[in-house]
């Protein structure tokens, strides 16, 4: 679900409010079957409202729930840039393979120290 979440999140960001899952399996590189699956579980879960034929729109509690997601891993985006140099997409790349294992106190001693205001790549990083 973690990944559905943060490519919800930067389609909404975008101007794409409702999100199918052909989009997803695109961005995320899984089946479009895996994609409509892991909607409707995701809808059962409460985060948003799949509509057939149209996609999935994330509630007020998805969309925290996302934004939550999303802050994680733009901060960790950022911090392995400034730690390691890493370049934005490779910040990136590296910060998805640990986003959702990285424990809150880390996330919020990070947030203290550096206090980021925009990842890498220049997103914003959401409050």
């Amino acid at each position: 679900m973690y990944r559905y979440m943060k490519e919800i999140y930067r389609a909404h960001e975008n101007g794409l409010p409702v999100v199918g899952p052909t989009y997803l399996a695109r961005a995320i590189g899984v089946s479009k079957s895996t994609a409509h699956h892991m909607l409707k579980n995701m809808e059962r879960m409460g985060f948003g409202r799949y509509i057939e034929r149209k996609g999935f729109v994330l509630n007020e509690r998805g969309m925290e729930e996302a934004r939550k997601i999303m802050r994680r891993h733009r901060l960790l985006e950022s911090f392995l840039a400034t730690i390691f140099s890493f370049p934005p997409e490779k910040a990136c790349m590296e910060a998805d393979k640990i986003d959702a294992y990285a424990g809150d106190e880390l996330i919020e001693m990070i947030e203290e120290k550096y206090n980021y205001e925009c990842c890498p790549c220049g997103n914003e990083i959401p409050k």
